[in-house]
């Protein structure tokens, strides 16, 4: 390139010397030649001009191989080093083909930079192109987990078809006397039988969603729905099979008053022996508390932090300051299984924690003491009308509970 507009600069000036030594031989040049002669250096001006610009490109081209060259030609370097160094090469040649004019001398990059209608591309702004950038959907929804009472799963179970259940109750004895061969036989007294009725309860869930949530959620959005309804109401019943005050509710076991007499409705309360700890000889007196008959299918119910404060109960002997009891495993798979004086434990959480005067620990067989009477399961009316444009999931239970057996179970009574 450098020699063609070496050629036309001579072919220019050669032309120049044409011209002045033509004009003096010539003695009339009339217009047309003038301006032919004109139009003929004005040719060869805009050739040498346009020369000139494609040398200059030409030359920067060539100056951005030979560097691409240099960098082919040095030492090999890490990746890490490779990348970086082809990132300032392509840099350095996106900017020397891209400069604006001459006069301003700014690099393509800075020009973006401080023109706000261009803007880089960033997953965190959904205009600069976040939206593009889609998460992958698991399809699975992690769900936070709730603790609650197994009294339905230890306690009697039944299924009526009327609004209430009656238990007969048998608390009573006959007399009895020792009489001599020839002594007057008197009249002995005669046993009493009463009934307890347990009454069913009912809950209420009600739940709303748009149609177009539940025609167009990434999951079944009613399937959803469905399961934490029927979570919450077996939450719901087992707390108040604990603690349920039986006005509109089940009863609870341990919201009957303290006593011995059955025929009241009294479950004893036995003294733990202190206000906020574990004492052992109150743990055994709660124990033998129950009868012989009831022993077999006893299980020991407290929440879960109360059973961990009873594990570390210890001996109190400095020598060997040892917890009392130690966790036993089962010998078929090694597994832990919760027992306290041989008999197994349950975690209820609806338990009171322990404190002052708080019933923190339920012992007996609950089988006996407690029945659940369900009358109706979760029922769901689903009504798109009343509340447009939602859906309303409208969702009863009816369900009751109370202790039927007194003396088959027995709570600890933290002083």
């Amino acid at each position: 390139m450098t020699e063609l507009v070496k050629e036309v600069k001579d072919a220019l000036q050669a032309f120049e010397t044409f011209k002045s030594e033509l004009a003096p031989k010539i003695t009339k040049l009339d217009g047309l030649d003038v301006e032919k002669f004109n139009r003929i250096e004005k040719s060869i001006g805009d050739v040498i001009e346009l020369s000139q610009k494609e040398a200059g490109r030409v030359k920067a081209l060539e100056e951005t191989v030979k560097a691409f060259e240099t960098a082919n030609a040095r030492p090999v370097m890490s990746d890490e080093g490779k990348e970086k160094a082809m990132s300032e090469l392509r840099t350095k040649a996106f900017n020397d083909f891209t400069r604006t004019n001459a006069a301003e001398r700014r690099d393509f990059a800075d020009f973006v930079k401080s023109n706000p209608e261009y803007k880089d591309l960033s997953v965190g702004s959904e205009p600069n192109g976040g939206f593009l950038v889609m998460p992958t959907f698991g399809g699975l929804i992690t769900t936070k987990v709730f603790e609650s009472s197994p009294i339905r799963q230890l306690a009697t179970v039944q299924s009526i078809s009327s609004d209430s259940y009656e238990v007969v109750v048998d608390y009573d004895e006959t007399g009895a006397s020792w009489v001599g061969e020839t002594a007057t036989r008197a009249v002995t007294t005669t046993p009493t039988i009463g009934k307890i009725n347990i009454p069913t309860q009912e809950m209420l869930i009600s739940v709303q969603a748009t149609q177009k949530m539940l025609d167009d959620g990434m999951i079944n959005m009613e399937a959803w729905l469905a399961g934490k309804v029927a979570d919450k109401a077996g939450r719901q019943e087992a707390t108040a099979f604990v603690t349920g005050d039986g006005v509109a509710s089940p009863r609870g076991i341990t919201t009957y008053a303290s006593g011995t007499t059955l025929s009241s409705g009294q479950i004893q309360q036995v003294n733990m022996g202190s206000t906020s700890a574990f004492v052992y000889d109150g743990l055994v007196d709660v124990q033998n508390s129950l009868k012989e008959v009831y022993q077999n299918n006893a299980t020991w119910l407290m929440k879960r932090a109360t059973f961990g404060t009873l594990m570390k109960l210890k001996t109190g002997i400095a020598s060997d300051n040892t917890p009392v009891f130690n966790m036993q495993y089962s010998n078929n798979n090694g597994l832990p299984t919760f027992t306290l004086l041989s008999r197994p434990v349950k975690f209820a959480d609806d338990l009171a924690a322990i404190a002052s005067a708080s019933l923190s620990v339920v012992y007996g067989d609950i089988a006996s003491a407690y029945t659940v009477v369900d009358r109706i399961g979760l029922r769901t009316l689903r009504d798109p009308y009343t509340a447009k444009p939602f859906v309303v999931f409208y969702t009863t239970k009816r369900v009751g509970g109370g202790v039927v057996n007194f003396e088959a179970v027995k709570l600890s009574k933290f002083s």
